[in-house]
């Protein structure tokens, strides 16, 4: 489901050499769970995607139940203190990692510890940014990342580390960017998302189809089961809203064509992002 525009609240990108960088600010546990103007808006695009395409969105192993339990426990107490006028009922009929996906405009993936690992257990993702979440199930973080060009080189060490010393009592949060060729939410790689304005060349996209796409991730490790949670909250902008600054147009025009082809290639942009470097230019010159 496509969303009305809003501004983002983000602009993560920069110029210089290209490397993938961690980005981690200590999270305040009272920012834990973000709320918009848009919020209404992807609740409902939520609901739709859990009405139309529910097996692609939740995918959870069969012995998650306790640390799904714990992380829906915390979700309640946290969005009741938070936001006290709205009341907080999870669904009671599904799994309840599902019902704390149905609590909140955050997407969610949860780590358990499993013979000494920490994997994919779940998660209830229905704004995937192209990928696939059952495909990640069972998987530790370097498994997950390795389809990526340059990351687990530059930061598996970096990221086992900070779950290795991850503590209850702080998380943290960090931000990603794209640029696509639709302002889609629901992104899925199963055949299920609405066709893509781009899908038969960017030739054929108007200026009005590309879009921004910033998600803020939090990163949460729970006391009792030790478990990890990350939160994805997805916010899109036509590029359009960053070609009205010339200066936020430039850095990102920067941050663009310093993608090595690899990764460049990786988020789809080899040639998407010729056509998108000239909208950027053409506001920021």
């Amino acid at each position: 489901m496509r969303p009305v525009a809003h501004p983002l609240p983000y602009r993560p990108w920069s110029g210089g050499p290209f490397r993938w960088r961690l980005g981690l600010r200590p999270l305040d546990p009272d920012d834990w769970i973000e709320r918009s103007a848009d919020h209404a808006e992807q609740m409902a695009a939520k609901a739709a995607v859990l009405a139309r395409h529910h097996d692609t969105a939740v995918v959870v192993a069969d012995d998650v139940i306790a640390e799904a339990t714990e992380v829906l426990g915390a979700l309640v107490d946290h969005l009741g203190r938070r936001f006290p006028d709205e009341p907080v009922v999870p669904d009671a009929t599904v799994h309840p990692l599902d019902a704390a996906g149905r609590l909140v405009t955050e997407d969610l993936v949860l780590l358990v510890e499993r013979d000494g690992r920490l994997v994919v257990g779940g998660g209830s993702v229905c704004f995937p940014n192209r990928w696939d979440l059952r495909s990640k199930l069972g998987r530790t973080m370097a498994e997950v990342h390795a389809p990526v060009p340059r990351l687990d080189e530059q930061l598996a060490g970096p990221i086992d580390g900070v779950l290795t010393r991850l503590r209850p009592d702080r998380g943290y949060w960090r931000l990603g960017w794209g640029v696509l060729d639709t302002g889609e939410l629901y992104q899925a790689v199963d055949g299920t998302a609405p066709p893509r304005p781009g899908a038969h060349g960017v030739d054929q996209l108007t200026a009005a189809d590309i879009h921004v796409r910033v998600e803020r991730e939090t990163l949460r490790r729970f006391p009792e089961t030790s478990c990890v949670l990350f939160t994805i909250r997805t916010h899109v902008a036509p590029l359009t809203s960053i070609t009205a600054d010339p200066d936020d147009a430039g850095r990102l025009a920067a941050a663009i064509a310093a993608l090595p082809s690899d990764v460049a290639a990786y988020k789809q942009l080899d040639d998407l992002g010729e056509r998108v470097l000239a909208e950027l230019r053409r506001s920021s010159s």
